[in-house]
């Protein structure tokens, strides 16, 4: 059974109520006025969190107090906590706890319009998926040109005319879920004069033409995704696009995601970037115990779009950041346009100033297609540590890999070197590779500590470790190795267990914290 969302509301009239019907949602009420002190409260607190667990969202609906402070500084976790607006002042503002935990004033409009961000905020988990343009179909009437690009792209050049005109439609559907607001985000890019209308149909699920609502697009008006709001039935989304202009229509795939509002992106505090191509990246800072080192987790390979690692880093109880790339079909190995690139170094730089660290207090890290991200930025970071597993640096070998070694498996890396390189040929294979070698051999590693745990029989990149330890070797790195024999995806329980047990070592060794091993 999944667990149940907490909420924990302090002062005000109870709404919970209001939040019976959920049965997802588990709704705490706790007024002051029935205390004689903060002390008695607190300990309320302390006992509801003991029996059962954390709070995942906090509303606060009373006056700033040091009693207050001190029951938050218990149950409040990063971006969990909520001040109503009534209540905020210059007190909440500046108390270091806010900072340290990231509590936030709630604004709203009306009572109305504070219950209908509740009930779209507190559910559990996180979820994205979306429609690859492999199911877009081409109006037969459109005269200019029109191909695939792998599994990542449909490309329509010529002239689309002088007005909207339908142009692509899509053989899947995206689903709207009940009870949640819906985020929708195209990936597209236009060339010339060419502009384009996307065209968003509610259809109610159990029918064919029951038509619950529409929303058209301008693709200028996409800077920042549609979110189609909360309703109480489940419907499908129904995809369209008219173009008009000359020049071309570059279209990728179409994401769909459970929204946060403006409290987050997957989860309460995730952010997201984007760059001129509408290329985008997922990040998430937890400032932890404000103590050194902050450690940096790139995600693998994600099919369902999300955060991955949260739990596993926040075990650490250390300052940690998550960065996830959702594009393609499960991740584009976090490479990109300079500025795409930029924008992940300076996330991480970001974090580092927040909390005041130096990059001898950053470890970077990740497993698989993770991997890649913690040695590519790493190279370029010269951090204290970077943990991988599994890892993969020659990723145009892992494409290159496929037809004989992994026949119909990952296909993923061949649209990824088709997205950098725009071609399948030998030298595009080698300029992919040497994308990551030109950037680990300008690095300084002398300072960095390396622990990977790889597959003794990697079908993906076979000489990944064998080509990485004489360079970190030449650099008087220091270095920590585990191999496990098997294939890329066997044995993924023993290469997390290494992965963790070596963090801890460095942790424990370097930073002197204190630590618990995976057993």
């Amino acid at each position: 059974m999944a667990r149940k969302f907490r909420v924990l509301q302090i002062g005000g009239k109870d709404y919970g109520p209001h939040f019976e019907e959920n049965k997802n949602t588990d709704w705490d009420y706790l007024d002051p006025n029935v205390f004689s002190d903060f002390s008695e409260y607190t300990h309320a607190v302390k006992d509801t969190i003991y029996v059962h667990g954390k709070f995942d969202f906090i509303l606060v609906q009373t006056a700033y107090s040091e009693g207050l402070m001190c029951t938050l500084e218990i149950a409040s976790q990063p971006y969990t906590t909520y001040i109503d607006q009534r209540f905020w002042n210059d007190q909440f503002e500046s108390h270091p706890l806010v900072h340290q935990r990231i509590i936030r004033p709630l604004d709203y409009e009306d009572l109305n319009d504070l219950y209908e961000k509740l009930k779209s905020v507190t559910f559990s988990g996180q979820y994205g998926d979306k429609v690859s343009p492999k199911f877009c179909v081409v109006n037969p009437a459109f005269n200019g040109e029109a191909h695939y690009v792998g599994n990542k792209a449909i490309e329509l050049k010529g002239n689309f005319g002088e007005t909207m005109t339908p142009i692509l439609s899509w053989q899947k559907n995206l689903f709207y879920d009940e009870g949640k607001v819906i985020q929708i985000w195209p990936e597209f890019t236009l060339t010339g004069s060419v502009e384009v209308e996307f065209v968003f149909r509610l259809i109610s699920k159990g029918s064919i033409d029951t038509v619950v609502d529409e929303f058209v697009m301008h693709h200028t008006e996409l800077t920042t995704p549609l979110e189609i709001p909360r309703r109480t039935h489940d419907a499908y989304i129904v995809l369209s696009a008219r173009a008009k202009g000359e020049g071309s229509f570059h279209m990728r795939a179409v994401h769909k995601r459970w929204s946060r509002l403006e409290m987050g992106q997957f989860i309460l505090g995730g952010q997201r970037y984007t760059d001129k191509n509408r290329d985008e990246f997922i990040h998430y800072f937890n400032p932890g115990d404000m103590k050194p080192p902050l450690n940096v987790y790139f995600s693998g390979y994600r099919s369902a779009e999300g955060f991955e690692g949260f739990f596993m880093m926040n075990r650490f109880k250390a300052p940690f950041i998550l960065i996830g790339d959702p594009r393609i079909e499960g991740g584009a190995f976090y490479l990109g346009s300079e500025e795409y690139e930029q924008a992940i170094k300076q996330v991480i730089q970001d974090g580092l100033n927040r909390l005041g660290f130096n990059r001898d207090e950053l470890i970077l890290s990740g497993l698989s297609m993770g991997s890649f991200g913690a040695l590519y930025y790493g190279a370029q970071l010269n951090p204290a540590g970077i943990v991988v597993g599994k890892p993969l640096i020659n990723v145009g070998t892992v494409a290159e890999n496929m037809p004989l070694l992994r026949p119909e498996d990952f296909g993923t890396a061949l649209d990824v070197l088709l997205k950098n390189e725009s071609g399948l040929e030998k030298s595009d294979v080698e300029r992919l590779n040497r994308k990551f070698w030109h950037k680990v051999e300008k690095a300084d590693f002398s300072n960095t500590t390396f622990a990977i745990a790889y597959m003794e029989h990697d079908d993906y990149d076979m000489r990944a470790f064998e080509m990485l330890l004489p360079v970190m070797t030449r650099q008087h790195a220091r270095i920590m190795s585990r191999g496990v024999p098997g294939r890329h995806n066997d044995d993924s329980s023993t290469i997390t267990s290494w992965f963790v047990n070596f963090y801890n070592i460095i942790l424990e060794s370097r930073f002197g914290r204190v630590t618990q091993r995976a057993k």
